[in-house]
Formats: C-alpha cells, structure tokens, sequence
C-alpha cells in the first residue's frame, strides 16, 4: 500500500508523530484551555496556568490557539506546550507588546508592573503579520526517561510543524527565562535567534527582578529547520 502526502509539511508532521511515538510518548492535542486546565491539575498540580492561555484573561478559540499533551505508555501526562496566533497586521511584536505586556505575564504571578521594564529588540520590532507564540513547555518522566535524550527538540520541531500546518507564521516565538537560555534551551528548541533582556519583570516585595529572553524564528528559518535532518540520537531516545 502507498500512502501520499498533500505536502512536504504532512510528510513531515506524520513522520514526526511517528518519531515521537516511538520513544514511547502519544500526543494528543486540544482547543479547550479549561479542559487543559484541568489536566494541568492532575499532571503538574505545582504549576499555575500561564495568562497567555488563560480562557478566562484571554480571547482563545480553535481558530487561535491550541495545546499539545503528551502521555507514556502508562497513560500518565509526561508534555505539554501550547501556541496561540496574533495577527499583528498594524502594529510589530514589540509595539503589541508594549501595550499588553500583562498578556504575557509568568506564571508566578504577582509581577509588579510599576517597576517591570520591555525593551524590545531588534526581532520583536521586525516582527509582522501572523506571528505565533509558543509556550506551556513542560517534559517529565522519571530521570532520563525523556529529559536528556534529545526528546524536547523533537517535541518542540512538532509544534514548529503543527504551526505553519496551521496557520503558516511570519515569525514563531517563545519567552523563556535567562537561566534556561544560559543552559542550552533554546537552541534546543530550535530558535535561531533570540532578543537578550527582553523582559525583567519585577515581582512584588521582591527586590530580585525575573530576566526574560525572547526566542524567535521567521517563516523562512523555520522551513530551513524542517529541512534538516533530526539527530541520529532522537531515534534512539529511551
């Protein structure tokens, strides 16, 4: 039997479900944030939903937005990310988020916007026309099960693939903070480009400020990256 493709991108988003698979996670993946919501509870009870997919804070829909769960072969929770798209047609990221920075507050709460600083850089003032922020980005598992294998490239590749399958973006970013940037995150996920000190949000009674780095790629970097060949050590991830 053959099967076709319609396009290079299904090719690539079936061949990536079938990575993915084969070490041992299932993606699932849904519109519903209060459904999500509710996962959260029960797979990371620690962790408070982020206002950039907080139904309740935010215009989300299946046109938008969606989120990705992953389980092992146990039915236990093991990813999460979720993308929602902007359609930035009159303004760039930087001036759009100047104006609703609150929109993409951590999930720690308690930021105090008073002393909070942007500064955009370079990419978020380039920045136009669909762009798609990606966020939520978890992976447990027991120790070395998943994390260190190589397992959060290729689960953030599928969430590359899932969006220009989608909605085809100009630019594709995510928010993260310095420290994960210092160790290597984000050129695990693929980011080509990053805005450093893009963010330092103040936290209230806290005189420690949280330092956020902007990760992004535009279309053109994106369909360079899903050309590449993914690592021979993805095959093998336990």
């Amino acid at each position: 039997m053959t099967i076709q493709f319609k396009s290079r991108d299904d090719y690539l988003f079936a061949t990536s479900l079938d990575q993915i698979r084969s070490n041992g996670v299932t993606i699932v993946t849904g519109s519903d944030f209060e459904e999500y919501r509710d996962l959260l509870s029960t797979a990371r009870p620690d962790h408070k939903l982020g206002v950039p997919f907080d139904p309740k804070r935010q215009p989300l829909n299946s046109e938008n937005s969606y989120w990705m769960a992953g389980y092992d072969s146990a039915g236990n929770v093991v990813h999460t990310q979720a993308l929602k798209r902007l359609n930035l047609s009159k303004s760039s990221l930087g001036e759009y988020m100047c104006e609703n920075l609150c929109e993409f507050e951590p999930p720690m709460g308690g930021i105090d916007y008073e002393r909070t600083v942007y500064r955009p850089g370079p990419g978020a003032k380039r920045m136009r026309g669909v762009v798609t922020y990606h966020g939520e980005f978890w992976l447990g598992g027991e120790p070395g099960q998943f994390r260190g294998t190589g397992m959060s490239s290729l689960l953030a590749r599928h969430a590359f693939l899932t969006a220009m399958l989608r909605w085809d973006p100009d630019y594709f970013f995510g928010l993260m903070s310095k420290s994960l940037v210092f160790k290597g995150f984000s050129a695990r996920f693929g980011y080509m480009h990053t805005d450093p000190d893009a963010i330092r949000f103040a936290l209230r009674d806290a005189a420690d400020l949280f330092e956020v780095v902007m990760g992004y790629n535009s279309n053109e970097d994106l369909r360079f990256l899903l050309d590449m060949q993914l690592p021979e050590a993805l095959d093998k991830a336990a």
